[in-house]
């Protein structure tokens, strides 16, 4: 008899374990639909809104500084562009000037890291008042950073040069310039101006340049430039590029150039190979090799570099940031590798235009 009281006790036990198990596979009820609300029976007061329709955002204090730098940069845009147009009203008697002017202004902040430690953060400014309409041939040009008495070597680095390196040979000179083309084909210009410094110091300029179309994808440029400086006599500058697509994106360029410094009775010569690429019109890549050499004393290579440039439209038309990798070979330096990285953010004033 004990065993069939244990064979009862373990089929209860058994169906007892079932129960809770059929009650999970069973299809859960209906949840009960919410109490219909009676419009006609809600108070007046209960359709009345006494706050504000929206909410304004919040802005953080990065916003409002951002906030604060464009609304900055529209006003001092506005005042760059004035300026031109209203010297060029003075000059020409005109009451109204309905032409864009090139007059702009370039504020930026300049940081360079060299192989022997040395680094530095340092501002930067460069300006240039252009005036077009005083007459239809003429222009008035006041510029920062003109740099026809600088070595060739400055003029093909020029952003990675520190501040001070690049105004070594820079200066702010005003012109006239007169605009005179030769042919349909080549274009002049003239200019006569002074370096603004005491005592001034005057020159005077001329250029003539022109494009030929060479074959379907070769193009040739020419430019050639005269100056002539109080003190530093005669110099003379040519030019010869040719350059074309590479695939949908990229583009090559390869050029000569040759410098006479009268002074120094004596050659600059350059050879410059370029690819760059432009990315969704924001992103601006380029690559270069060089060689630079001269005939001071004989003819010898003076300098080797390449360098790549990363730039990138950080906002609008206005607000740029580059990064400059360099490395040089110098004669000086018995061609011993010199490498720099150069950082750079560029605020550009200007009613019109692009930072090219």
């Amino acid at each position: 008899m004990s065993w069939i009281r244990s064979l009862i006790g373990i089929s209860c036990l058994a169906f007892g374990s079932l129960e809770p198990t059929w009650a999970t596979l069973a299809p859960p009820a209906k949840p009960e639909p919410p109490p219909r609300v009676d419009i006609e029976k809600l108070p007046a007061d209960f359709f009345d809104w006494d706050g504000p329709r929206y909410l304004k955002p919040k802005d953080t204090w990065l916003d409002q500084a951002g906030h604060w730098v464009v609304r900055r940069r529209r006003i001092h845009s506005r005042h760059v562009e004035a300026l031109g147009q209203g010297i060029d009203q003075t000059l020409s008697g005109q009451t109204w000037v309905d032409q864009d002017n090139d007059s702009y202004l370039r504020l930026g902040a300049f940081n360079r890291y060299t192989e022997d430690g040395k680094m530095g953060f340092e501002p930067e400014a460069r300006f240039k008042l252009d005036v077009p309409t005083s007459e239809e041939k003429f222009r008035i040009i006041v510029e920062s950073d003109a740099n026809d008495l600088a070595p060739l070597s400055e003029q093909q680095q020029r952003g990675t040069l520190t501040p001070e390196e690049a105004d070594e040979n820079s200066f702010t000179a005003g012109a006239l310039r007169f605009l005179s083309p030769l042919s349909e084909r080549w274009n002049a210009s003239t200019d006569v101006g002074a370096r603004l410094h005491m005592p001034l110091e005057f020159f005077a300029r001329a250029r003539t340049w022109s494009d030929w179309q060479l074959s379907r994808e070769w193009r040739l440029r020419v430019d050639q430039r005269v100056f002539w400086y109080l003190q530093e006599g005669w110099i003379s500058r040519s030019w010869f590029g040719v350059h074309r697509p590479l695939g949908p994106h990229w583009r090559f360029r390869a050029s000569s150039e040759v410098r006479w410094v009268h002074r120094k009775r004596g050659f600059e010569m350059a050879q410059i190979f370029r690819l760059q690429r432009r990315y969704r019109n924001r992103h601006f890549v380029r690559l270069r090799f060089g060689v630079l050499g001269d005939t001071f004393n004989n003819w010898a290579r003076t300098e080797y570099f390449t360098d790549m440039l990363y730039r990138k439209r950080l906002h609008d038309d206005w607000l740029y940031g580059e990064i400059i990798p360099s490395l040089r070979y110098r004669r000086e330096e018995d061609f011993q590798p010199e490498a720099s990285l150069t950082f750079r953010i560029e605020m550009f004033f200007s009613s019109s235009g692009d930072l090219q």
